[in-house]
């Protein structure tokens, strides 16, 4: 019996998907090649690979129109086919389009492109020479960051780069090693220009911990220095919801943490309320199998004041599920805090501010928890506590009792 046959719009959706995607930005010129259908508009791609792109444009392009896409700062452009075409809402509306290019390679100049991304179909040779040629002009517009993995735990990782992303923005991380490829998603959590980030990963939690093991394990038994991609992730929510206020970051597996402390995880988590030279410092100490602050469990009331994400003060007692020279965990908190928020913690006769670096998710085990890092990087707000505890050699026993009563 023959086979099926694939209708236009399955070979187009086959055609672009059938080399691996990366979510990638780059700003784009779109142009109609239909003389009966003007249209030229600029866009901002979302997702490429060797085969199309999916590129935000102002109206919508009907399907299989013929258009001319431009890398403008490269000055570099191909043709591609429209094969899809998906409304995306919002005032004013925007559309998704999917564009099939014409001639698949790596128009985007992508440094370290996946394998499959290396396309067998010939090119005619004045296509071929107009690439070489265009080749280091659109390298060096659209491969503005040159990552270098410096350190891998199983939550976070921490990369090297002249132009890293801001905080709080969602990436994937694409990394080979040994012709494999690891992907994962994570949230910038601290970033220094001129540096590199660290990266909390996000994804879900036993099926990203599995690969993120694998990786290390590949990369400890082998010498290869991996390739490294990161690009922003794209939620096409944020192009509906124009203006709208991110949805908190989802919850990190905090029964796994419990049971493996990430010294790495715990220092990208707390980051942003370090100066770039603490963090590198912290960083440095780590890689040779130090800690600079190390955490003592110990349960201790204190007084947290603030106000909550609506602005509503908040007034209450709280106890340390640990704490370090810097900061604590706390739990019994109740009222809902932000990553960034500042709140003051009091204890005997000092009083302190503090920045929540970590907020536990609703509806898990770690809900009404925050972990927070002191303004002041060179706080003593737990000198006296940590002093007595040293002394005692009593580093992991968990006290409870009147902060007043027992002078801890």
């Amino acid at each position: 019996m023959p086979a099926k046959s694939m209708g236009p719009s399955e070979k187009s959706q086959h055609a672009i998907r059938r080399s691996t995607r990366l979510p990638l930005e780059v700003p784009v010129l779109v142009t109609s090649l239909d003389a009966g259908q003007p249209f030229s508009a600029p866009g901002n791609t979302t997702l490429v690979n060797a085969h199309g792109c999916g590129v935000i444009v102002p109206h919508a392009l009907a399907q299989g129109m013929q258009v001319r896409l431009e890398i403008v700062l490269a000055k570099r452009h191909t043709t591609a086919r429209v094969a899809e075409v998906v409304p995306l809402g919002g005032d004013p509306e925007t559309w998704l389009i999917g564009l099939e290019l014409e001639v698949p390679g790596n128009f985007w100049g992508i440094e370290y492109a996946p394998a499959d991304w290396k396309i067998e179909e010939s090119e005619s040779p004045a296509l071929g020479r107009q690439a070489d040629q265009e080749t280091g002009a659109a390298a060096k517009a659209v491969r503005s960051r040159r990552w270098r993995l410096t350190d891998l735990s199983a939550g976070a990782c921490y990369m090297e780069a002249a132009v890293p992303f801001p905080v709080d923005t969602p990436v994937v991380l694409s990394i080979r090693a040994l012709n494999t490829e690891c992907l994962l998603e994570g949230m910038v959590r601290v970033s220094h220009v001129q540096t590199g980030m660290g990266v909390e990963f996000m994804g879900p939690a036993h099926d990203q911990r599995d690969r993120v093991k694998e990786l290390i394990g590949q990369l400890m038994s082998n010498r290869e220095v991996p390739r490294i991609f990161v690009g922003r992730k794209e939620d096409r929510n944020e192009h509906r919801k124009e203006g709208a206020h991110a949805e908190p970051h989802p919850a990190p597996d905090t029964a796994q943490a419990a049971e493996s402390p990430d010294p790495l995880l715990e220092l990208v988590r707390e980051g942003e309320a370090l100066t770039a030279e603490q963090f590198l410092n912290d960083l440095r100490a780590q890689r040779l199998g130090k800690r600079r602050d190390p955490r003592i469990d110990l349960a201790l009331p204190v007084l947290l004041s603030g106000a909550d994400v609506s602005g509503r003060p908040l007034d209450q007692r709280v106890m340390t599920i640990n704490i370090s020279r810097r900061g604590a965990l706390l739990d019994g908190v109740h009222g809902r805090l932000g990553q960034g928020d500042k709140v003051s913690l009091a204890r005997l006769h000092k009083t302190e501010q503090f920045r929540v670096a970590w907020v536990g998710g609703e509806d898990t085990p770690a809900a009404g928890q925050i972990g927070v890092a002191a303004v002041d990087p060179n706080t003593s707000f737990w000198d006296e506590v940590l002093e007595a505890t040293a002394r005692s050699g009593l580093e992991t026993t968990s006290f409870r009792g009147n902060d007043r009563g027992n002078g801890h």
